[in-house]
This record gives structure tokens, sequence and C-alpha cells, in this order.
């Protein structure tokens, strides 16, 4: 294994800074475990990582990073499930498993993270009808090592109180080196966007649902407007589209947040540059319900694989999700409430906010979606420190109106906000858990200290 000392690392775009004693780069379960039982070599915290593409700064303090993208070996591809190693992401197994007419049951767009992120800690993407709310509640079986150094093999099937815990663990009960998913036949993937105001939103998002459809939306606050992106399973057709995802795609990632950044050069006030905005904005909605569309899509097409070091053509976000009654209410105070703090602060979000309707997931501990049925809104924005003031002031909004956080996916909570989100009950739940398996501490970080 590449052991290296008192590195510099950046998460993926840069927001964070981190400094480990040792950075190290398993290629065996046998590394694993020399790792966590040689305290004095790998000093605590033991902190596994993957693309480090999680918003909030939970990847260890200055102890010892484990980077798993080394461990990225596919074991096996079945009729209904695929194992592999940790550190393979997302997007190429997405499109290893296309070729053998394969899919996930929920193809989230983020293709840079690693399918170990995905079995243990939080994940988004709209919910179809009848499916799970997040990846990890696919993971069918887990091995790992815990933090004791003894290696473990456990199923849904015949451990599903540990697969519970684990699916939500975030690397503080053990570090997975191999899993196991559920995985369906391809089926072409029906695709629109429709272009509405806020109230017909409310009132259209109940046909929607009725419709069979999964539903993501992108918020455009300060126009009180909203783009909903609506797919559905389409299995009379044969999958043959990709073009128009990939125009999609490549606009989110690259020239959206560009053009952003150059509206923010060019404007000499903040009223031209809201005028800028507004304009920008209105073709991006145009574009979206006019061109990205079609009746027999590949699924694997929406992944994105975002840049490393993006530069200027970050694209960073922050979520809540909350309860699906009551949600159009919270979604118009939102928007007036990035109305109001741009007055006071003359601060604005610089890309659309977007959101996901996911379903009821009870199959990890700290799911938030454990309540039931949930929409999110996540702010978006080029990154900077008035976007973390903001977001700041954004996480009491959240937490005030019944928000649920994600550990990996929500920067800057407080143990407060973490305690009423996910109530005492649960959290205690995991914590006994937690001491159980790692009376010393070998795994946990600062983060997660605090928070928990």
């Amino acid at each position: 294994m590449d052991i290296r000392r008192d590195v510099k690392i950046k998460s993926w775009d840069g927001t964070w800074d981190y400094s480990p004693k040792v950075l190290v780069t398993p290629n065996t379960v046998e590394d694993l475990v020399e790792i966590i039982t040689d305290k004095e070599r790998f000093p605590s915290p033991v902190r596994p990582a993957g693309s480090m593409h999680s918003t909030a700064r939970m990847n260890g303090d200055e102890g010892t990073m484990v980077d798993m993208k080394a461990m990225n070996r596919i074991i096996e591809i079945g009729k209904e499930t695929v194992t592999v190693e940790p550190g393979i992401s997302f997007q190429p197994l997405a499109l290893e498993l296309k070729k053998h007419g394969l899919q996930f049951h929920i193809m989230t767009e983020i293709g840079n993270v690693t399918l170990g992120a995905m079995a243990t800690a939080a994940t988004k993407d709209s919910s179809f009808p009848g499916e799970l709310g997040q990846i990890s509640s696919y993971v069918t079986a887990m091995r790992y090592v815990t933090p004791k150094g003894e290696i473990r093999s456990i199923n849904e099937k015949d451990d599903p109180h540990e697969m519970f815990l684990m699916r939500s663990s975030y690397g503080l009960l053990g570090i997975v080196f191999e899993l196991t998913i559920r995985v369906r036949p391809t089926k072409a993937l029906w695709l629109r966007h429709r272009n509405v105001s806020l109230q017909e939103f409310r009132e259209r998002f109940p046909q929607y649902k009725a419709d069979g459809c999964a539903v993501m939306y992108y918020i455009f606050p300060y126009d009180k407007r909203v783009v909903v992106e609506l797919k559905k399973d389409n299995p009379d057709e044969t999958p043959k589209q990709e073009y128009r995802w990939k125009y999609r795609n490549r606009f989110w990632r690259k020239y959206d947040p560009l053009i952003t950044r150059k509206i923010e050069e060019w404007a000499p006030n903040q009223k031209v540059r809201a005028f800028l905005d507004s304009v920008h904005f209105g073709l991006i909605r145009l574009g979206l319900s006019r061109l990205v569309g079609g009746d027999k899509t590949w699924p694997h097409a929406q992944i994105i694989n975002y840049p490393r070091d993006p530069g200027l053509n970050r694209y960073i976000f922050s979520m809540w999700a909350f309860p699906q009654e009551g949600f159009f209410d919270i979604l118009d105070a939102y928007c007036d409430f990035l109305i109001e703090y741009e007055k006071k602060t003359g601060y604005r979000t610089n890309l659309p906010s977007v959101g996901y309707s996911i379903a009821q997931d009870r199959n990890a501990l700290f799911s938030y979606c454990w309540n039931g049925p949930s929409l999110s809104i996540d702010p978006a924005s080029t990154g900077g420190k008035a976007w973390e003031e903001f977001l700041k002031v954004y996480n009491v909004f959240c937490s005030e109106h019944g928000g649920t956080p994600l550990f990996n996916q929500t920067p800057f909570l407080t143990h407060d906000q973490v305690h009423k989100a996910f109530g005492e009950e649960r959290i205690a739940e995991f914590k006994a858990a937690r001491q159980a398996a790692d009376p010393d501490d070998r795994l946990m970080d600062d983060y997660f200290r605090d928070l928990l």
C-alpha cells in the first residue's frame, strides 16, 4: 500500500482543506486490517475517503485518511445484483452494467461518488413510485473491517439490524471493503421538463405522482418559477437516445457556472446583475422545457461526471429535506427568504436551486426521509465566503421549518440542528452501537463527535 505523511489535500471542489498525518491507499483487505490495528503507524482517527465529493467537511481530522479508490474491482455481475469493491465510482460501474442490459434502481446524477460512500451514507435522487428513497437501501450485503481489526460479513437476510446501522454509518462502525447491491434490467426512460410557476407546481404535483413520474425540479427563487424534470420507465420502447441528456449534463457541469461567474464579473452593480441573471435563467428554463426530453432515453445518460478541481466551473450545493405535507408553503417561504436575504446582505445564490421528491425510507437509521415522503431544497452556488455565511443562515431557516439534513451533503450543521432533525432516540441508538463497536474511538473524528 502507498503511504504518505503530512500531506495537504482538498475536497473535490477545493472548499475544504485536510491535513492528515498519514494518507494511505490500501489495495487489499489485509492492508485495511493493518491500518486499523497498527495505531502507532496509523494514528487515530482512521477515516475512509472516496472521491471527496461531500460538501460537508467530513473526511477526518489530522489522523489517518484511508483513500479507498484503489480498491475498485468489479467482483461479480449477476442477474439481480452486482458485487464490487468500494472504491469504484458510480458512473463507470453504471456504464459497465449497461453493457449487460442492467441499471441501478436509483440512477443518481453524481457520477463521481464511490460505491462505498453510497452504501454507508446518504444519497439523493427523485424516487419512482414503489422505489426506496436511498441507494444504500438496495445494498444487500457488506464485508467490512471493524474498528478492532476483525473481518465481518453481513447480509440483510441474516443480519437485518446490522445492515440497518451500516447503511448510514459513515465509516464510524467499520470500513467496507466489499458490497453487493441490487440492480434491474435496463428500461427506456421517458423524460420531459415543464416550466411552471410556484403555484402551478403546487397544483400539478399530485398529478405528476399519479402519472407514475419521478419528480426533480430546478428552483428559480428570484423569479418564483420552477422547471420540473419528469421521468418514468417506458418499457414498450428500446432505449436509444442520449444526446439530450448530454446537453443538460454539460450545461450544469460546465457552462452554467461559468456564465454565472462571468455575469458577476461584468455587472457594474446589483441591479444590472439581477437583470442579467433573470435573462440567463429565463433562457435556461426555455431550453430545458423545449429541448431536453425524449420517449426512449438511456437512464445511464443522466449521470454527470463532475471534474476534480473545477475552477470557475464549480457547482456546490447543500441539501435539506422536508415532509411532503406542507412542503409547498415552505417552498414559497424559501423564495421569500432568499429575496429578503439579498435585500439585507446584497448576496444572492448565483445558480438555480435544485430539489427532489423522495420516497419514505426506513432502511437506514439516519434516513432523512424517515417520517414519510419528502421533498428537498438544495441551494446551489459557485462557492465563496459569502456562500458559506449564507448556508449557516439557511440551516437555521431549514431547522425552524422542520427540515432534515444530510451529514455528508449539508455543511455547517450544529449539534442542536442534528438532534432536532433526527431525534434523541435514533441518535442514542447509533451512539450505543458505535460505542460497543469502537470503545477506543478509533474511527471517530471531531465532525461526528461534535454533531452526535
